[in-house]
């Protein structure tokens, strides 16, 4: 008998360099020891910032044939997946055509729009649109404050209160249909950091402390994290707030390291160690 092993979708960004986006991923889900099959929106030679203008290479030619090839395998089967940075109208059109024919029982989608009040700049016109239809088949989407204000249509400060913010969600299922959870990340609260995500008529906070300074990577780790551990059948109360420990984790360790090299992404060691902790104590292996 042949005993097929379900396997995590990651459709994100991939930087030649650093520690960033599918890469992390990657390694989140391998410490889960979780199969990966990664379809990379768009190639990057390095991330965005700080390494001036990269090369990028637009991946859909490549989307379009890994797909079609992976539906002929019987043996690859998917139980989860994230999708981060898109790009484009089209890479866009492609996930959506892709995963609402797989039927994932986890789907998380982080809609990468914008921040601090603003869409990001370069966008083609239309990408909005793209992506809250992208966002319609998410179980899970996790926008920062900026983004859920794009996605709902709601006007929201970056230090939007409890009420606001549950408006807001509310607001967006409502108008979309969405049966999704929705996770507001990287929300500021009482000198913590963290996300709040409505359950019941309550809004929950899921915190860490505040460590200053600006570090890249830290919503997609999120993502990684909160997926592997619903891979594992936790609740969702204790997954997200695994989550959020083990980004705080990532990010101690970066803040030690000098401000020029934080370009390169996040300390995963911290990080992994728990997860591989995690998992060997979930398969009953030895630690």
């Amino acid at each position: 008998m042949i005993i097929i092993k379900p396997s995590v979708l990651i459709a994100e960004d991939f930087s030649a360099v650093g520690r960033l986006s599918a890469t992390a991923a990657i390694a989140v889900f391998s410490a889960f020891g979780l199969q990966t099959a990664t379809l990379p929106t768009e190639l990057l030679s390095t991330q965005t910032e700080g390494f001036g203008k990269p090369t990028t290479q637009n991946t859909d030619s490549f989307i379009r044939r890994a797909t079609g090839h992976w539906n002929g395998l019987d043996d690859l089967q998917f139980n989860s997946g994230i999708v981060g940075y898109v790009g484009k109208i089209s890479t866009a059109n492609l996930l959506y055509d892709y995963l609402s024919g797989v039927s994932l029982p986890d789907l998380l989608i982080d809609p990468v729009l914008g921040d601090q009040g603003k869409m990001y700049a370069g966008f083609e016109p239309g990408y909005l649109d793209a992506i809250k239809r992208l966002a319609s088949i998410a179980t899970i989407i996790t926008p920062n404050i900026t983004e859920l204000g794009l996605l709902s249509g709601e006007r929201l400060r970056v230090n939007a209160s409890d009420d606001r913010i549950h408006q807001a969600v509310t607001d967006y299922r409502e108008a979309t249909h969405s049966k999704a959870k929705v996770i507001v990340t990287g929300v500021h609260r009482d000198g913590g950091i963290g996300c709040v995500y409505v359950k019941g008529d309550q809004l929950k906070w899921a915190g860490s402390p505040l460590i200053g300074g600006h570090f890249y990577g830290t919503g997609d780790l999120f993502s990684a994290l909160l997926v592997g551990y619903l891979n594992f059948n936790l609740d969702f109360d204790t997954a997200v707030q695994k989550a959020v420990i083990g980004v705080y984790d990532a990010v101690s360790l970066t803040s030690r390291t000098p401000q020029h090299q934080r370009k390169f992404g996040l300390n995963l060691t911290r990080s992994l160690y728990n997860v591989a902790k995690f998992t060997l104590g979930q398969t009953g292996e030895e630690v």
